[in-house]
């Protein structure tokens, strides 16, 4: 969500303006031209006298920018910037923590790594970038969720290297609901239900996803989901704890 707190108190901004502000907080500390600014708050077509419009929301960002005592916008000759402190921008926060998260992962500290990626997940209240309008909003909110969906993948590897099975399904279950065709998910969910003994719900999982993407996309699933589900009949004998077997980490996502 594009929100901005004064204390415990969040400030009444309209779409247009956080619009505005969403496209200022992406370039933060650097300055955006007014033709870039019009073109994330409209688009094409313009309105009539768009860079007085831009202006005027300006003014109106400060104004609710009040009750903080504090104007982070500051007029350059080109456009605005608008100026952010380490710590005060949730987007920052969850880039560094997700990055110290990756690190702890890559030197086999699977519990803390974890941690960290609750932490930084717990940083989203909303879809990205909610509230602002615009086809610049709509360009970055598809990319600041393709990074929250990734951080929680890498998160889901994790759980089932631990081992946590009931937290990592309660999880997962309305994720590949809520993106039907993304395979990486599908094969961690597929795993950790065969691991905690739900092996006919796994294959079931399995077959849903292949009758959705050749149904209306006209392709298989990928080989290593389609490995996933061998080893899965293959039985008991073929069973792993964790990792998937090793597929799941190593599968790309793909994009239809």
């Amino acid at each position: 969500m594009v929100e901005v707190r004064a204390g415990m108190e969040w400030l009444p901004l309209s779409g247009k303006q956080r619009s505005l502000l969403a496209a200022l907080l992406l370039q933060a500390n650097r300055t955006v031209t007014n033709v870039r600014l019009m073109d994330s708050v409209w688009g094409s077509p313009l309105p009539v006298s768009p860079e007085t419009r831009v202006r005027t929301l300006v003014s109106e960002l400060r104004r609710a920018f009040e009750p903080i005592h504090h104007n982070p916008i500051t007029t350059r000759p080109s456009g605005y910037l608008i100026r952010i402190e380490q710590g005060q921008l949730d987007l920052d926060t969850f880039t560094s923590t997700v990055t110290g998260a990756r690190h702890k992962r890559s030197h086999g500290q699977a519990e803390s790594a974890v941690e960290l990626y609750d932490r930084a997940l717990g940083l989203w209240t909303g879809p990205a970038l909610g509230g602002a309008t615009g086809p610049n909003a709509e360009a970055e909110s598809a990319r600041l969720e393709e990074m929250r969906l990734s951080a929680q993948e890498e998160r889901f590897e994790l759980l089932l290297q631990l081992g946590r099975y009931a937290e990592l399904t309660a999880d997962l279950t309305p994720l590949v609901m809520e993106y039907p065709m993304r395979e990486r998910l599908h094969a961690q969910l597929m795993a950790a239900l065969h691991d905690s003994g739900r092996r006919s719900e796994a294959l079931d999982l399995y077959m849903g996803l292949r009758k959705r993407l050749v149904t209306e996309l006209g392709m298989e699933p990928m080989p290593e989901l389609q490995q996933l589900q061998q080893r899965i009949l293959a039985g008991p004998a073929d069973r792993q704890r964790g990792h998937a077997w090793g597929l799941v980490p190593s599968m790309a996502t793909r994009r239809p």
